[in-house]
């Protein structure tokens, strides 16, 4: 009788149990889309608003650890916007969001993943945002060149095309920027050409570098010295 007893109270309480909730993963999905496609339809005056109180968020957090974090979530946040933003204008100036869409990435350590998208943005006259003191392909620049600089020192795989490509570009007129980071630019590149004994591609980065800067250019030696090994005649 008593095990009866104990044996009906078991399966009271496993009636009484709360029972597991089941995820509704369609249900959960359609959430997310909803949610960034309100946010693709805001009026811009929003969006504009939106952004500013999310980069003054930025501001206020504290090295990387609180940062990235964030980061990810506004790349996330701001995906639907700057994606209408791209389908619908063929010129993307003003956009300032859209900068930071790519700009966040590239903190992220994630330049590969965007290089191409940012650099077709560029052509369509994409700009840093307006209080920056450089412009949007001075800005392009300078990130590609930080990139490329930093990996070769470190002796970190890396994607050379980029840098070389955007010099390549300069010299044709396709970008425009400063003398100082052409100087950079210019360098680093000859220095790969020098350090793969390609000597004549070496010698003509070298070249423009001590045109554009012949007291701090910084490779006068080496342009002597491959000048004389070409047999490219008097080094003065």
């Amino acid at each position: 009788m008593l095990s009866i007893l104990k044996k009906r109270q078991a399966q009271q309480r496993q009636q009484e149990a709360p029972k597991p909730q089941v995820v509704d993963v369609a249900k959960s999905v359609a959430q997310v889309l909803t949610a960034s496609s309100i946010i693709a339809d805001k009026p811009w005056e929003e969006t504009q608003l939106m952004l500013k109180k999310d980069l003054e968020y930025v501001r206020t957090l504290a090295g990387s650890q609180e940062k990235d974090p964030y980061k990810e979530e506004l790349v996330n946040k701001y995906r639907p916007v700057v994606e209408k933003l791209l389908d619908t204008h063929s010129n993307l100036e003003n956009l300032d969001v859209i900068w930071w869409f790519y700009q966040w990435q590239i903190d992220l350590g994630k330049l590969p993943e965007v290089h191409d998208q940012l650099r077709e943005a560029i052509d369509k006259g994409l700009e840093t945002p307006q209080n920056w003191k450089v412009n949007g392909q001075t800005g392009y620049c300078d990130i590609v060149f930080k990139y490329s600089s930093t990996a070769h020192d470190q002796k970190q795989e890396f994607n050379r095309d980029y840098l070389i490509q955007a010099v390549s570009d300069l010299q044709q007129g396709k970008l425009a920027t400063n003398a100082p980071l052409k100087v950079k630019m210019f360098k680093l590149v000859g220095d790969w050409h020098y350090e793969n004994g390609e000597k004549e591609q070496a010698y003509a980065m070298y070249e423009l570098v001590m045109k554009l800067d012949p007291s701090k250019g910084g490779r006068k030696g080496r342009l002597n010295e491959l000048k004389e090994e070409l047999g490219y005649g008097d080094s003065n």
